[in-house]
């Protein structure tokens, strides 16, 4: 299971199947709105790590774990 961290805080990340071939990734934030990301694609863990690599580029999560 998929792990993200803000600082030090660990926050839950889930993946649903969304309509077609994307996937909403979205990273449970305690205290804060979700973080959601959709992505297109056949492989769950793919789009997983797309997500989270998208989050921690763009500054929203410090570090996440697979």
């Amino acid at each position: 299971m998929a792990r993200a961290f803000v600082g030090s805080m660990e926050c839950r990340v889930n993946v649903d199947k969304d309509l077609g071939d994307t996937w909403a990734v979205s990273v449970v934030v305690p205290s804060a709105a979700p973080l959601v990301v959709k992505l297109q694609g056949n492989d769950k863990e793919a789009a997983t790590k797309g997500a989270l690599e998208i989050l921690q580029k763009a500054g929203k999560i410090d570090r996440f774990d697979l």
